[in-house]
Formats: C-alpha cells, sequence, structure tokens
C-alpha cells in the first residue's frame, strides 16, 4: 500500500497465536472434569464448572486475555495505509480484512458444519446441568457419594456423558495443527482494502479520510483489531468513524451485512448496517442485513467500544461461507467479480458517506 496510501504504519504487537484453540481445548476438558468429579464431590464439580464457564464468556464476550498469559507469544502486525481527502477531514472510514489464515477445521467443513451449533448445544447444557445438579446435591446437605436420590442417577449419568461425548467431538474437529492458505478467510478482505487504496490513488474523496487496513491475528478472537482499536481509541472517537470489515467475500454467494454475531454477543449499528444496504442498493449491488450465528469478525471490538461498524461477508443459499477453515480455502476458489463487486461496495459507501448525508 506505499504506493497508493499518503501514509502506511506497520504497528507491531505480540500474541498467542493459538489462544483459542488452546480455550476449545481447556473448556472441553472442564467438562470431562465437572462430570468426573461430580461422583466425588459435588462443591469441586461445581467449582470446576463456575470457574471455567466464566472463563469462556470472558475470553468470548468480553476480551478478556486469561488463556493468553499462560501461553507463548509471537509477534505480528496490523499494516495501516491511510488515504487524507483533499479538503479537510470531516469523518473517516476504515475498510479493512485480516491477513492471517486458520488452522484446518474438520468440523466446518461443508458436510460437517451443520454439526457444530448441535454440538455447542449439547455441551453448554450438560455443562449447566451438572452444575444445577450440584446446587441441588450441595442444598440438601450432601457433600460426598451418594447424595442424590436413585431416580436422579440415571439422569446425571446420560446428561453427563452427553456433554462429554459431545465436548470431545468439538475439541478433536476444531483443534489441529494444519495450516489452511486463506485465500477467502481472508486474503480477499485484504484485497478489497488494497483495490480500494489503489483507487483512491486517483480519486481523493472530498472530506472523509480513508484508513485501508490489514489486521493480524483475527483467528485468535480478533487480537488485531483488538489492539489497534485499544491504541487509538482516543483518535477514533475525536471524528465520526465507520468501519467497514470484509470478511470471506471472495468466493460465490450473496453479501450479508452483518447485524449481530451471536457467539461472542456482538451487535452492529442498525443505522449503519441500512446505510450500507442503500448504498450498496443505489449500486445495483445484492447486499442483505443478516446475522452470523457462529464466529466473529474484527467489526467487533469496534462496536464494543461504542464506534460504528458492521463485517460484509459472502454466504451461499445455505447460509454458509465458502471453504471456511479448510484446507480447499485456496486461490483457486476465488472469483475476480466478487472481489469486484466489494471494491465498488466500498466505494458506494464512501461517496454516500462523502456527500453532505451523514452516514449516521
Amino acid at each position: 500500500m506505499g504506493r497508493t496510501c499518503d501514509r502506511v504504519d506497520v504497528e507491531e504487537f505480540e500474541v498467542a497465536p493459538r489462544a483459542l484453540q488452546r480455550l476449545t481445548e481447556v473448556i472441553t476438558y472442564a467438562v470431562l472434569a465437572v462430570f468426573m468429579t461430580f461422583f466425588l464431590s459435588p462443591a469441586v464439580s461445581l467449582v470446576i464448572g463456575l470457574v471455567f464457564g466464566t472463563l469462556f464468556f470472558l475470553s468470548r464476550w468480553y476480551d478478556v486475555e486469561v488463556i493468553d498469559q499462560y501461553m507463548g507469544k509471537k509477534k505480528t502486525a496490523n499494516v495501516i495505509g491511510t488515504v487524507r481527502p483533499s479538503g479537510d477531514a470531516k469523518q473517516r472510514l476504515i475498510v479493512s480484512g485480516h491477513h492471517d489464515s486458520a488452522f484446518n477445521m474438520t468440523l466446518l467443513h461443508r458436510r460437517f458444519v451443520w454439526l457444530m451449533p448441535v454440538l455447542e448445544f449439547f455441551t453448554t447444557v450438560s455443562l449447566l446441568a451438572m452444575i444445577m445438579l450440584s446446587v441441588y446435591a450441595l442444598a440438601k446437605g450432601a457433600f460426598v457419594y451418594p447424595f442424590l436420590p436413585g431416580r436422579l442417577w440415571t439422569i446425571v449419568l446420560l446428561v453427563g456423558l452427553c456433554g462429554v461425548m459431545t465436548s470431545q467431538i468439538v475439541r478433536k474437529g476444531l483443534v489441529t495443527d494444519i495450516e489452511t492458505e486463506g485465500a477467502n478467510d481472508n486474503l480477499s478482505g485484504v484485497a478489497v482494502a488494497v483495490g480500494l487504496a489503489e483507487h483512491l490513488r486517483a480519486h481523493r474523496p472530498e472530506n472523509t479520510e480513508v484508513m485501508c487496513i490489514s489486521f493480524g491475528a483475527e483467528e485468535p478472537n480478533t487480537k488485531g483489531s483488538q489492539h489497534f482499536v485499544r491504541k487509538h481509541l482516543e483518535t477514533l472517537k475525536a471524528v465520526p468513524t465507520y468501519v467497514l470489515n470484509f470478511d470471506m467475500v471472495g468466493e460465490d454467494g450473496t453479501l450479508r451485512i452483518v447485524k449481530k454475531e451471536y457467539e461472542v454477543r456482538a451487535r452492529h449499528s442498525r443505522t449503519f448496517v441500512d446505510f450500507v444496504r442503500r448504498a450498496a442498493q443505489g449500486s445495483g449491488i445484492e447486499a442483505r442485513p443478516g446475522v452470523l450465528p457462529f464466529g466473529n469478525t474484527d467489526a467487533t471490538p469496534f462496536s464494543r467500544r461504542g464506534l460504528t461498524a458492521t463485517s460484509l461477508v459472502r454466504l451461499d443459499s445455505a447460509g454458509l461461507p465458502g471453504h471456511w477453515h479448510t484446507i480447499e480455502d485456496t486461490i483457486k476458489n476465488i472469483r475476480e467479480e466478487s472481489l469486484r463487486e466489494c471494491v465498488d461496495l466500498a466505494l458506494a459507501v464512501l461517496r454516500a458517506m462523502d456527500a453532505p448525508a451523514a452516514a449516521g
């Protein structure tokens, strides 16, 4: 981006690259520990369940780095290209993707991906049920085996074994050492940011500063965008800032403007989602508001800190992205037309923002 932007910054930071995989392993082993210790002491089982359940939600819902502190760190970087407007900078548009790729995850192959919500549901329900049964046993004043009426032991065994089995399937299906090329997830998003920067070299906006960013370390739970937001929060809030993040947009399918990311409990600006939809519609681009049922994107750290953001993902008729976290995620599956459409959409949003009407 050095030949196309007025300024390029490379901001290095340290990250535990496998933090999310380690978190997955820890939680699945915690489910096993909750089940096994229940037969020795419901108090111990309860403590394990509460501690590791809280750990999971703090990590996924509130970006608290707990596991990361005990893991080896490596350096990565965010690459930030800035294009200044021809006039005064009254607002800012960030167009972004991420350059790190994921490990191959068997459960996210297209023939298995429908199992993910099922496995997550049964694992979660099992853990909650074991916690409640532990509380019930303690409320009865029983602290060691046997501490439950006989009719409940069948329920305990079935619920506990269900959680153990589903959690271990999740562990085996998500935690691997096989690297992927990451062409769609997410060099496609980086290509859109670079393509926009190249266009702006000869078509500078009037009153909107544009930052084209490639984030590092998105896969370990959006660490690159978290680092960027923490470092620049004051600057980002100094003028109205809007974030248009592109993720998995290089294959076939319809563009979805993400309103919510359910797994990490993220909500993006409804006003901006509608603004992007109208900008797309005005340029003859099909882009529908939608939700992301699992996974998360680099828009989340911005929205969580009160900034206006959304992500664009491309999903097929079944609501699935193309070749997600698989070894088939290669350059041969990327469509030039899909990337060009995303650059056109980013330009449509920029033109609408640079006009007198604000994005909201």
